[in-house]
């Protein structure tokens, strides 16, 4: 199309002109509305190819004083809607299915149903009564109802815009509609029910029955064996734990989707009374499907917590379940989808530290972050996987929970936490005292628990992982330490504070391995042990002095003034000097007999030393000592491997130094020790290659001083015969 005029060389326009190649669509103006793609489904083009060129109009036509059509050619007609149809004309209505309206029926051979997106001759409902796709068109809400409804299928309950509806989204709608088309015969046969007798649930047990006499007249008889219906739920349960198994595999939104489908589903199953109670639980349809409902909130309030679904699909599925007319045993599950977003203000502000409390005043009303546990657990969960730990922290510290003992159980780790962002002193503090917690976390500790928090305090470094469990490498973690004595403190005061810790020696062992054990890591991450000269007997004795008031004061409270010698260079030795006067008295203190002592003994390590002020820190209590002895022995009678393997593992120099703490005593009960320990080198002495050095060692360290000790003779040729054995392996 080109007006009249010049053109730009001077000449004249005309129909003697030129005409160009390109195909000519023409557009009338009053066809504005109906043309560039504003609606309609029609594209006129031209097929160059074909012999339609003897049919071309060249001839001028003047329209108006501005425009004249030049040139034009019939176009090819593409695929569209009946509605878009131009060769046949089409009269619109808002709904009718009962039959075509006008000539609607009529269609050309590049006419496609609206609802199917199949040509219109190949419309199953094209003109069939009740349905009659020939009258559907895009500007009736009805027919754009019945298109969305067949585009999408079951996704049209969650009211969702067709741009939600993504690749996930339609696989998650088709798996449920597959899903609940093959429920429906299974839920039928449960509507219908079972002719059963009450005899196949429980035996009958009447006199007539016990006499072997029947007695047509005998009530239990006609009640337990006359066939009822009974209505048993179990197959349908069955059935959806099967699928919801299958879903924990889907997407994000596929599972969603079809664990928000089959919600609805239970929602409006029927409840039938049933003449007797089945023995099966799951046959009952309150009770499985409340079980079934449990498992798919859970899961729908993880997904939410974990996955981030965008704001309005979000909304759209809580406001979904929200809507639901729960029947009176769904009841507990009202408010159980009120989660919260991860930028809900409340839940911001606790996370950035700007509310410590977890509570909040909006218009005149307090609001608290109180979630469920499965919402609790997800967000514990996303904060360790992005090692937000600082934040979650403060999360555990602000959000409160129904379900107490599983929020503790969460609590349980806050130590672990604060040590992984470096806040040693609040770690320190939270083995006394936790938020929330009557009590502290101290008091669900196993030894192997007390260890590792101590040992991450001390060490300041963490496991690898998220999880209570000691490890072989651990990680360094920036943070500055505690300070001096403020470790020994609360370790005691955690023992003082529970009498079941108290009274158990592991978690003494756990103290004194602990404070064997160096302050840092070797280069490869692991635990070192540490090793303490032998202090001089004016410094034992003016810290044993010292000992007996400081145990008293931590008895009675935490923050206990400790004196010049704890903060000194030589700190480390005092503390454990400390240490062992606790022990001392721990042992004092609890009920005959002793147990766990070879655990004990073998906690100081390389410091022997220690372990003999422990031996004669007992030494005055005949009885103790006796226990004491009576406790190594045995242990060491039950349990070799493990002494053997702490041998192996510590070689021949911590050996040569433990079994002359126990030879160099004056009571025969603690020589026997020392003999029971070479006993264990002999019996074991071809996988020790070291054996003799352990000899020499003896025959350099004991024999010179055996008769200051008053060893018999029985005792010395006893000792001389296992150097010997010992030696010749040198």
């Amino acid at each position: 199309m080109r007006s009249g005029g010049e053109g730009p060389c001077g000449e004249n326009t005309s129909q003697e002109a030129a005409i160009p190649e390109e195909s000519v669509i023409i557009i009338s103006d009053d066809e504005a509305d109906v043309s560039l793609g504003l609606g309609n489904s029609v594209l006129l083009i031209e097929d160059p190819n074909e012999d339609s060129i003897l049919q071309e109009k060249k001839t001028l036509e003047v329209v108006d004083e501005e425009l004249a059509i030049t040139f034009s050619r019939r176009a090819n007609v593409m695929p569209h809607a009946r509605y878009d149809c131009s060769t046949h004309a089409f009269n619109r209505m808002e709904q009718e299915t009962q039959v075509p309206v006008e000539k609607n029926a009529s269609f050309c051979d590049e006419c496609y149903c609206y609802l199917c997106d199949k040509p219109a001759s190949e419309c199953s409902y094209w003109s069939t009564i009740g349905s009659c796709h020939c009258n559907a068109h895009n500007k009736s809400k009805f027919w754009k109802d019945q298109r969305d409804n067949a585009l999408v299928g079951v996704l049209t309950i969650f009211n969702l815009d067709l741009t939600e509806i993504d690749t996930e989204m339609k696989e998650g709608g088709n798996k449920l509609q597959l899903f609940l088309l093959a429920l429906l015969p299974v839920y039928h046969k449960y509507l219908a029910g079972t002719l059963m007798t009450r005899e196949s649930m429980h035996g009958c047990v009447c006199a007539c029955h016990k006499e072997k006499v029947a007695n047509a007249k005998c009530n239990p008889c006609s009640m337990n064996h006359v066939p009822v219906k009974f209505h048993s739920y179990a197959d349908v349960h069955k059935m959806v734990t099967d699928y919801l198994n299958q879903v924990d595999e889907e997407s994000p939104k596929a599972a969603a989707v079809m664990l928000l489908g089959t919600a609805k589903q239970l929602v409006f199953h029927k409840a039938i009374p049933n003449p007797f109670t089945s023995k099966d639980s799951v046959a009952n349809i309150k009770a499985s499907s409340v079980v079934l409902m449990t498992r798919i909130v859970s899961t729908l309030q993880r997904l939410l917590v974990l996955k981030d679904y965008p704001k309005t699909l979000f909304d759209k599925f809580v406001i979904f379940f929200q809507s639901l007319p729960l029947p009176p045993h769904f009841y507990g599950f009202t408010s159980s989808m009120n989660v919260i977003r991860w930028d809900n203000c409340l839940l911001t502000s606790v996370l950035n530290g700007q509310n410590v409390t977890g509570i909040r005043t909006n218009k005149g009303k307090k609001e608290f972050l109180w979630e469920a546990l499965p919402v609790v657990q997800s967000r514990v969960k996303r904060l360790e996987d992005e090692k937000s730990y600082r934040q979650l922290v403060r999360y555990l510290n602000a959000v409160r929970c129904s379900e107490y003992a599983g929020l503790n159980s969460l609590k349980q780790k806050l130590c672990l936490y604060m040590c992984k962002c470096g806040d040693y002193s609040s770690a320190a503090n939270s083995l006394l005292t936790t938020k929330g917690l009557q009590g502290s976390i101290s008091k669900f500790f196993t030894p192997a628990l007390l260890e590792l928090h101590l040992a991450m305090l001390r060490t300041r470094s963490c496991p690898p992982g998220n999880k209570l469990e000691l490890s072989d490498v651990w990680v360094p973690q920036e943070g500055l330490p505690l300070k001096k004595g403020v470790l020994l403190r609360t370790a005691l005061r955690v023992l003082y504070c529970n009498n079941n810790l108290f009274q158990e020696t592991k978690f003494w062992s756990v103290l004194v391995r602990i404070w064997c054990m160096s302050e840092t890591l070797s280069k490869e991450g692991r635990l070192l042990p540490l090793c303490l000269f032998e202090p001089d007997k004016i410094l034992q004795q003016t810290v044993m002095g010292m000992s007996c008031t400081i145990l008293d004061e931590l008895q009675r409270q935490t923050n206990v003034h400790l004196p010049e010698p704890f903060h000194k260079s030589y700190y480390s030795t005092a503390e454990l000097i400390l240490l062992v006067q606790a022990v001392v008295r721990y042992m004092m203190a609890t009920n005959p007999p002793l147990r766990g002592m070879l655990e004990l003994v073998a906690g100081f390590g390389l410091n022997h030393w220690a372990l003999s002020l422990l031996i004669e820190g007992i030494s005055p209590m005949r009885e103790l000592l006796f226990q004491f002895v009576s406790s190594v022995n045995k242990d060491l009678y039950e349990d070799e491997p493990r002494i053997l393997g702490l041998f192996k593992s510590r070689g021949p120099n911590y050996v040569s130094h433990l079994v002359p703490v126990f030879f160099l005593h004056p009571n025969e009960g603690v020589r026997s020790i020392g003999f029971h320990l070479i006993d264990v080198v002999l019996r074991n002495i071809t996988g020790l290659s070291w054996s003799g050095a352990v000899g020499n060692s003896l025959k350099m360290k004991v024999l010179p001083f055996t008769h200051m000790y008053m060893i018999s003779s029985i005792e010395h040729q006893k000792l001389m015969t296992s150097i010997g054995r010992l030696t010749a392996r040198s």
